[in-house]
Order: C-alpha cells, then structure tokens, then sequence
C-alpha cells in the first residue's frame, strides 16, 4: 500500500528544501567569493614587492626590503620551506598558486603562496610564507567577524525563509480547510445557499463543482424515488385486478372452471406466484422510495417456521431437477417485520433454487441466522442441461418460468438495500461451484445499543 502524504506537508517540504539550497548555494558563493577577495589582496602585496624589487636592483640596493615577501630570479633560489609545499615553480605568470602544509597530528600548519612575473631580462618568482602566529590580531579578527557576518546572514536568510515558508502555507491553508469543511457539511437543504468566498478563485471555482455536481446527483435521484413511487403505484392496480381474477377462477365449481384441466390449473399456479412475486416487489419498493420510511409492523414470528414455509413455497423451482436439498432448523421467535423477512428470505432461496440445476442445497437456521449454500456439480450440469432442452419432454424447462426470472436481480439488490436500512447483516460472497449467504437478523423487542 503506498504511503499518502499530505499536500500540505509535501509543499511544505518543497519549498523548505529550495530554501535551504537557496541559501546554502548562496553561501557557498559568497564563501568563495571571500577567498577570491583575500587572494586578490595577496596577488596585489606580492606584485608591489616585485615592483619594489626592480626598483632596488634598479637602484643598485644591495639588501631590498620586501617584508615578508621573497623575490628571487630562479625557483631554485627561493626558501627551502617554500619549495618543500611547492616543489615545481609556478607554471603560468601572474597566476597565483598556493599550498597549505598537514602536521603529523592532522593540523593544518604553514599557507605558502608563490607567482610567477615577468620582467624584462627574464622572470620574477615571489613567495610569501603565513602561519596562524605570524597572522596579525586585526587580520584574524577581521578574517573571523567577516566568516561570522557570513554565517549570520545564512541562518538569518534561512529562518526568514522558513517563517515566510509557514505564514505562506497558514494562509493557503486556511481556505483549504473551509472548503472542505463547507463540502463535508453540504446536504440538500443548504444546497443553494450561496457560495462562501474562499479567497482564491480556483477555490470559489472548485466549490462551484462540487455543488453542480452534488446538485445534478441530487435531482437524478429525485427522479428516481419519483418514478418507483409512481410505477410502484400504478402496478398496484394491475396487479391487484390479476390476482383478484385468479382467486375467482380458483373459487369458481369445478364443473366450470376452467382451472379443473391440469394445463390450465399449472398456468393459473405460475400466474399466482408471478402476481405474488410482484405485490411484494412493489411494496418494498414503495417503502424503499420514501425519504424519511416509516417503521414496519412487527410481530413475533417463529423464524424456523418461516424458513420452511419459505422452502414450501419455492419447491417448484427444484422440480424435475437433480438437486439435493437439506433444511436444517432450530426453534427460534424474535419480533420482526413479516413482510420484509417474507421477502428478504423469498429472494435469497428462490435465488438458490432457480440457479442450481444440478448439485446442493443447504439451509441451515441456527438462532436467528440463516445460512444458505447452493453448489453446482458442473460435471452434471451439461447432462442435465441436455436433458431438459430434448425435443418431446414432458417435463417444463425451468428458465420457461419468466414470472420467476424477471426481476430477480433487482430482488437481490432490493434484499441488500432492506437488509441495511432494517440493520441485518447481510453477506453474499461466491465460493467454488456457487454461492454462500449469511442472513443475520436482529430482534427488534431489543434495545439497541
């Protein structure tokens, strides 16, 4: 998993590392720049002693008086100190070439400085030979406030970056923060409230976004519910005129209705169960479509009773396919919407039973958990498959049972949305041959916690 790094600390590290560049390169500059000084002051001294020199010899002064300075005509006649740290002559002329010796403890020790000049008969060499004691008072003093006055300004340039650094990121982020406080507390009713300023206008500009964005979500979603409401309601009455025909067929004597033949009596069955399938679906929608839904009625319901009027229910699915089925249940009675666990459990068995063509089925109701494994033995899968598609079978294929297929994935999707809002656990998750559901309910007589 990579590491996310907050914006406000990568900028922060940016700029504080082009910072210290900054004046660490300007430092160093300004360092070299000190030395380039205190040579150019060398090179000046060493060419005034050689100016002196010729003057002298000019003068026919026997013992010129150079100070510290040695001037001779040949290398070889310079200081043997001189040529111990410089032991070939300056090679080019007026190039100032210098060399510091290394005690045998690791101090550094004697700065030896040598040129090249020319002069009319020939050349000039110069040396000159610098020790720390030799160094005036004034001179290490001055040389030492300089590198302090160097150092103070780096440190002072530094800090004043890094605190301009700060107030610039303080002053960014201030907005920032707003603005995603202000996102974080949108919601439909202060939706078109006006915009607050955020100071910058790619701020304003993304604060405009969001809302446009949240906004057009807002009236998808309007449209939705407003469209399941009113479906939902138009199917009712449908519906409602289906299933009242079918219960007339069905109390009509046998003599005359016409459900008395075994073809008819099987399409009436299917056409019930389709009808059912449908009220239910429009009612959950309907509940699921309110903004604010109202609490379902409760009851105590014996659950393992439940399941298996469920299983009762749904068996027809399993017919004249090659499935084991195994229900397992235990006494168990918690207070709870009928209608809702009629449904969620409706669409978890049908799913098990409609999809499984050839293999097992298990539930098992333990307490107030029911568990539900369909696996499919795909070695068996395409025999059957075969069989049920042969020209001339008696027995109905199953997929022809339309009332059962249509909509079943939105029953799955409807399962998890009233699963969530009435606050059961709910898992579905594929295993090897088919699927494993776990339906977890809670006992509304509870206070919960």
């Amino acid at each position: 998993m990579i590491r996310q790094i907050r914006l406000k600390r990568q900028l922060a590290a940016v700029l504080l590392t082009l910072g210290v560049l900054l004046v660490g390169g300007y430092s160093l500059l300004a360092a070299h720049y000190f030395k380039l000084g205190m040579d150019s002051t060398m090179v000046g001294a060493m060419e005034q002693a050689v100016q002196q020199y010729t003057r002298q010899q000019a003068e026919g002064t026997a013992e010129p008086d150079l100070g510290p300075f040695t001037v001779t005509s040949t290398w070889q006649q310079q200081p043997r100190q001189i040529r111990s740290l410089l032991p070939q002559p300056p090679p080019q002329e007026t190039r100032l070439v210098k060399s510091r010796e290394t005690q045998p403890d690791g101090r550094l020790g004697r700065l030896v400085f040598a040129m090249r000049f020319p002069d009319g008969e020939g050349t000039l060499f110069v040396s000159h030979s610098l020790t720390r004691q030799q160094m005036s008072s004034l001179v290490r003093r001055t040389i030492r406030d300089n590198l302090t006055s160097l150092l103070l300004i780096s440190l002072s340039t530094a800090v004043a970056l890094a605190l301009a650094i700060w107030l610039l990121l303080r002053q960014v982020s201030k907005p920032v923060a707003r603005l995603g406080q202000w996102a974080r507390d949108l919601e439909s009713a202060n939706l078109q409230d006006p915009l607050p300023d955020f100071r910058y206008p790619e701020l304003n500009e993304l604060a405009s976004l969001v809302r446009a964005s949240l906004s057009s979500q807002k009236d998808s979603l309007e449209r939705e519910h407003r469209f399941l409401r009113h479906s939902s309601h138009e199917l009712r009455t449908p519906i409602s005129v289906m299933r009242s025909g079918i219960e007339l067929i069905r109390s009509l004597p046998p003599e005359q209705a016409p459900a008395a033949r075994s073809m008819l009596a099987s399409i009436i069955d299917r056409l019930d169960r389709a009808s059912l399938n449908m009220k239910h679906l429009t009612e959950t929608l309907l509940w699921l479509s309110r903004d604010e839904p109202i609490d379902l009625p409760t009851r105590p319901i014996a659950l393992d009773q439940l399941v298996q009027d469920a299983v009762e229910e749904h068996r027809y699915l399993l017919r004249d396919k090659d499935v084991s089925l195994s229900v397992t249940t235990s006494p168990a009675t918690l207070e709870q919407s009928e209608v809702a666990l009629r449904m969620v459990l409706g669409n978890l068995i049908r799913n098990a039973f409609q999809h499984t063509w050839a293999g097992d089925v298990t539930l098992r109701q333990q307490g107030n958990t029911v568990f539900i494994d369909n696996l499919q033995h795909a070695d068996r899968q395409d025999d059957d498959s075969n069989d049920r598609h042969e020209p001339g079978s008696d027995s109905p294929a199953a997929p022809a049972d339309t009332g059962d297929d249509l909509g079943f994935g939105l029953g799955l999707e409807l399962t998890a949305q009233l699963t969530e809002r009435l606050g059961w656990h709910y898992h579905n998750q594929p295993v090897a041959g088919g699927r494993r559901v776990s339906l977890s309910l809670i006992d509304a007589s509870e206070p919960q916690r």
